[in-house]
């Protein structure tokens, strides 16, 4: 019964510890002192999603183009390089 217990009693710690990463948790990058909000600013497969657009590489020809401009992009090398794009239509 002991052993029970002592499984609860750290099951209820590690589930309050859980609960309180969660609150805690951010919803944005910092990079070079900027903060990016995460629903501002979205991965270019999520804008498809997002925005109905059939392919990725719809979007990453635009950002070629020059259609994104260049500073609602980012680029997080800390990710693997990955790109974000300010979560607005583009034209």
């Amino acid at each position: 019964m002991e052993t029970i217990t002592k499984i609860e009693d750290d099951l209820k710690n590690l589930l309050s510890d859980a609960r309180e990463a969660l609150s805690n948790a951010q919803n944005y990058l910092s990079k070079d002192g900027k903060k990016y909000e995460l629903h501002d600013w979205i991965t270019i497969a999520e804008y498809c999603k997002r925005f109905n657009i059939p392919n990725t590489q719809t979007v990453s020809n635009w950002i070629k183009r020059g259609v994104i401009p260049e500073e609602n992009m980012v680029v997080i090398e800390e990710c693997n390089n990955i790109r974000l794009i300010k979560a607005i239509p583009y034209n």
